[in-house]
């Protein structure tokens, strides 16, 4: 007698099953680790936020699920990420659309260094949170890509060993009241492109070896500290280098003449303003292709302004005020192909002003408080 034919509905019920146990073995997979969720529990008891809920989504076992501000990596279901901004767009932090301003009191705790999955690590812009960087975690999340701790109040050093993160690419530190000297293994972050420790109280000098970092650092911000001593000449080695600020710290010696090139660099922003700079301005300096912003005001710095301009010149802004600067206004500015804003003032130029472009829209305040200029926009010359 021949076997009766199987139902259709058997191969549909066999791909439910099917689906029902991938999704189980999924969800298994993805859910936070025991270790990772008791991490967490304790960073979450060392800080306060009481305005805007940020932890009260952080209940239940599965930290992986619907934690704000935390992402797991899907396969293994460790703690991949963790970010809590102060300041963001999204529904915890702008409710109804009107963006709120957070801020969270406490101090990060070393058991963030559990988490040893991290790939990126950002408290930022919560305005209160204080106390040291944890050391361990130079040490214990070798994983990390990203570390953000800005706006906060952050005090002690930067950890010595910071420099053994081989995958870090993002350090920022800003705004906080960071001491101490930088760490010389910083010149150790073999992957670092974002490097911002402005608005510290960092002393001491820049590290010597910074120009280790020539193969991927593009952007270096270290103004408003109160690092002193030369800028040291390996910073004209970082040939990706797009944007420096050195300004408002205590500074001496020349500017390299290494920095700047009218070759293959990509330096598009230079502020070293309110130091105490001397020596003269490189030539080569302001001739570098692409070079945009230069500011070198409130320095000591003398001698002429380098007459380089050419058709490929193009400065949003060049401040050279109050410095000890010699001789009269370049008149290849003429040929720049745009100067936006141009200060020379409180210097000790002399001569008379070049006519057209771009001095003829220019106010005199760009040109006061020097030793004997003339014309316009300046009284004429006799």
């Amino acid at each position: 007698m021949a076997s009766p034919a199987p139902s259709p509905a058997t191969p549909l019920l066999a791909l439910a099953t099917l689906a029902v146990l991938v999704s189980a073995a999924a969800a298994a997979a993805a859910a936070c680790s025991e270790s990772d969720r008791d991490a967490l529990l304790s960073i979450r008891a060392a800080l306060s936020e009481a305005r805007l809920g940020v932890f009260s989504t952080w209940k239940g076992d599965n930290c992986c699920a619907n934690w704000y501000g935390v992402s797991c990596d899907p396969t293994s279901g460790r703690v991949a990420d963790l970010t809590l901004r102060g300041e963001a767009e999204d529904a915890v932090m702008a409710p109804a659309g009107r963006p709120a301003s957070g801020v969270m009191s406490g101090y990060i705790s070393d058991r963030v260094c559990r988490l040893d999955a991290l790939s990126s690590l950002i408290l930022a812009d919560w305005k209160q949170i204080s106390g040291p960087i944890p050391p361990c975690i130079a040490t214990s999340l070798a994983s990390l890509r990203i570390l953000e701790l800005p706006a906060n109040r952050l005090t002690g050093e930067i950890p010595r060993s910071i420099g053994v993160l081989s995958r870090l690419t993002v350090l920022n530190l800003a705004d906080n009241l960071i001491s101490g000297a930088i760490p010389d293994s910083i010149a150790s972050l073999a992957s670092i492109k974002h490097l911002d420790l402005a608005n510290n109280q960092l002393t001491g000098r820049i590290p010597a070896s910074i120009g280790n970092l020539a193969a991927t650092l593009s952007r270096a911000l270290l103004a408003r500290n109160r690092l002193s001593g030369p800028i040291p000449p390996s910073v004209g080695s970082l040939a990706r280098l797009a944007d420096l600020d050195l300004s408002e710290n205590r500074l001496t010696g020349a500017i390299p003449d290494s920095l700047g090139s009218s070759g293959g660099g990509v330096l598009t922003t230079l502020h070293l303003g309110g130091n105490r700079i001397s020596g003269r301005v490189p030539t080569k300096l302001l001739a570098t292709r692409g070079l945009g912003i230069v500011n070198l005001s409130r320095n000591a710095v003398e001698g002429p302004i380098p007459d380089v301009f050419t058709g490929r010149s193009y400065f949003m802004v060049l401040d050279l005020s109050r410095n000890r600067l010699t001789g009269g206004v370049p008149r290849s500015l003429a040929s720049a192909a745009y100067v936006g804003h141009l200060d020379l003032s409180h210097n000790r130029l002399c001569g008379t002003i070049p006519a057209g472009p771009p001095f003829d829209h220019l106010d005199a305040e760009s040109f006061a408080s020097n030793s004997c200029l003339c014309g316009s926009p300046l009284g004429k010359c006799t």
